[in-house]
């Protein structure tokens, strides 16, 4: 038993990639050589795809609709012979051609291919945010190659050999799948960091003869057991041995529809590669374009009509959002889509906390850190919702249920250059003022300077936000889904208010609270914005909890 890598053959002048329109076989199905098995558009002809070799379909590189680049993996066969097996002899095999690099090694060398790691529990992608080499750049073993940010944190990833970058995954702001290829490195012979370990299903074709009597073969390349996503294939080889493109008699297309219908179908536009590869380039979507083509295809025309009409004006500038900004984004959107905020604020006397606050930093001792009113909130929220723990919680909606947590772990949204990030102080309830503010000092200082673990940006169960000395009169925070509330103290401020028939200054702060009004009502916020102002106002009771 072996394995055949059908790659998707040059089937044209200039062509480097091609659409599969359609399929006529599965995974598992058992094909003889010259079967057909696939349909490909390219932006001069529809061509069928037959089977190189008899076996077993084991994998399809793609769905229909999409786009392969020529060269990359099609289809993978378990052949039921020892063609394309690694048990034949050195001189039964042909010599696999490299993939062309302008640094590629010329002998004795190999290529190593870095996937893009597990970065945490849970992730099965990143997006690739910054590039920190070029293809052809020569990179020691640990020089950064590229930032990875996740859900969760952003990583910089480094060179696991030495060598020359000879490809790179993606641009910068796209996502790439876990375990993906994401730089393949040219290594020197006999280096740390040769070719991969061969496994035994490895693989190559027997060498044919061309029309001309010269020998050609498929690239022998490295493999191992874990899965990499086809469309990372790198440079197209020798054809197949038995391929013969056979035009289809009647190109494929789908039924026209309207523009208005297809704006609304879970159908991929109908486009030629070239489009696609244009619009993908330019971050436009096809499904979002009226197309005027024959059959209803979307053709270079309606993408100049739309360039056209979203062309930048004059002194306008246009910034990619990506990154950690995207994230947000699409967070943020999706939070205020699904849950029907209302937000409750009240004032709240501070003098007495500002004055044991101020009593407190002149009594610390030498290494606490100097105190801010954080600590102090946070101290008072801990104990409030000990009895309203339906603010301690998340409501998981697609699931039915909502979360109750025992612990107070809260996120602290905590602006950066790059955006808001949420480190968590994990059971806040445990931890008394000086270890607190010890512990905010720590995750501040991890957000800063990029260092924070993934673990301490994990875990929430409600969030706090504050802009401290720049906060408003007053905030309506937007919640971090899937939690149900999150707090917002606003600026402190002295006001003159009338006590006892005298006039005095006070120091107050309004205090804003974001709830989700499917499982928190108003009445509820309302009862426990009092409780913490109770004991903000009197602040020796937040220590009798």
């Amino acid at each position: 038993m072996g394995v055949y890598k059908f790659k998707l053959p040059d089937i044209g002048e200039g062509v480097v990639e091609a659409e599969i329109t359609a399929w006529h076989v599965k995974l598992g199905d058992r094909v003889e050589e010259d079967d057909p098995i696939a349909d490909a558009m390219t932006d001069k002809a529809t061509i069928e795809l037959t089977a190189p070799v008899d076996g077993i379909i084991t994998t399809m590189a793609c769905e229909e609709g999409e786009t392969l680049a020529v060269g990359a993996d099609l289809v993978i066969f378990d052949t039921d012979g020892d063609e394309a097996s690694v048990d034949e002899t050195p001189s039964q095999q042909a010599p696999a051609p490299q993939a062309q690099s302008a640094n590629a090694p010329t002998s004795g060398g190999g290529i190593h291919r870095f996937k893009l790691p597990d970065i945490g529990e849970g992730v099965v992608e990143a997006e690739i945010t910054a590039w920190h080499v070029n293809i052809g750049d020569k990179v020691d073993e640990d020089d950064p190659i590229a930032d990875a940010m996740t859900d969760k944190a952003t990583i910089e990833l480094t060179a696991p050999v030495a060598g020359i970058v000879a490809s790179r995954a993606c641009e910068e702001g796209e996502v790439l799948a876990v375990g993906a290829d994401l730089v393949i490195f040219n290594v020197e012979s006999g280096g740390e960091a040769a070719l991969e370990a061969v496994p035994d299903n490895l693989t190559t074709p027997e060498p044919q003869q061309d029309d001309n009597g010269a020998q050609t073969a498929d690239s022998a390349q490295t493999a191992n057991n874990e899965v990499t996503p086809l469309s990372t294939a790198i440079a197209p080889t020798g054809k197949s041995k038995s391929f013969v493109p056979k035009p289809i008699k009647k190109p494929v297309r789908r039924k026209a529809q309207s523009a208005a219908h297809q704006n609304t179908s879970h159908n991929t536009p109908l486009a030629s590669p070239a489009v696609r590869k244009r619009a993908k380039d330019a971050g436009i979507d096809l499904s979002k374009i009226s197309a005027s083509g024959a059959d209803g295809q979307i053709i270079h025309a309606d993408l100049d009509a739309l360039e056209t009409r979203l062309a930048p004006v004059d002194g306008e500038t246009r910034i990619k959002v990506i990154g950690l900004r995207r994230v947000i984004a699409t967070r943020m959107a999706e939070a205020k889509r699904h849950i029907p905020h209302f937000t409750y604020v009240d004032e709240i006397d501070v003098t007495a906390l500002e004055a044991l606050r101020k009593r407190a930093n002149e009594k610390r001792s030498e290494g606490q850190p100097k105190l801010t009113v954080l600590p102090f909130m946070i101290r008072a929220l801990a104990a409030t919702l000990q009895d309203w723990p339906q603010f301690n919680a998340k409501y998981m909606d697609a699931e039915g249920f909502v979360s109750r947590f025992s612990d107070l772990n809260l996120g602290i949204a905590t602006q950066t250059d790059n955006g808001l990030i949420v480190p968590v102080l994990k059971r806040a309830q445990t931890l008394n003022i000086w270890e607190m503010a010890t512990e905010i000092a720590r995750l501040a200082e991890g957000v800063r300077t990029n260092s924070i673990s993934t673990d301490d940006l994990t875990g929430a169960t409600t969030t706090l936000t504050s802009l401290g000395p720049l906060g408003g009169i007053v905030t309506t925070p937007v919640i971090n889904r899937p939690e149900v509330a999150i707090f917002g103290p606003n600026k402190i401020r002295p006001k003159l208010v009338l006590e006892n028939g005298e006039v005095k200054e006070k120091l107050v702060m309004n205090f804003s609270v974001s709830c989700d009004h499917r499982v928190i009502d108003g009445y509820d916020a309302a009862k426990m914005v009092q409780d913490l102002k109770a004991l903000i106002e009197d602040p020796v009771f937040m220590f009798m909890r």
